[in-house]
């Protein structure tokens, strides 16, 4: 299964239409660390309202990506390479501005792959 089927199917699970149809409102992530996958909704969807205790701008507090490295973080994630998946492209808060940066800062990654529908990005932090 590929990630977007991945993604696909895990909106399925929650109910929510597909991605970029007409009534689509939400975002999921997918961070994948260390063998460890977790699942990040944004807070308007999320039956899971989760603190975000990373450091992040407003905006990007309340998106699938930061609740997806919250949950890497409040497990005790640090380090190595990380790789997200996300069934829209950045906005500009979390991607130009640096919000998914910010965070994976905080995990002291040394790398995070970006998969978005537009193509793929690899940041590199050490």
């Amino acid at each position: 299964m590929s990630d977007f089927q991945e993604l696909a199917a895990y909106r399925q699970q929650l109910e929510l239409p597909p991605a970029g149809s007409e009534n689509d409102r939400s975002t999921i992530a997918k961070l994948e660390i260390d063998g460890t996958t977790f699942f990040g909704i944004n807070s308007s969807s999320n039956p899971t309202q989760r603190q975000i205790t990373l450091r992040v701008n407003p905006i990007s507090r309340t998106h699938a990506e930061a609740d997806a490295f919250q949950q890497a973080f409040n497990l005790g994630f640090r380090g190595g390479r990380a790789r997200l998946t996300v069934d829209r492209d950045l906005c500009r808060a979390c991607g130009q501005n640096g919000g998914v940066k910010g965070m994976a800062k905080q995990l002291d990654l040394d790398e995070i792959e970006i998969i978005s529908p537009s193509g793929c990005q690899i940041i590199t932090l050490k």
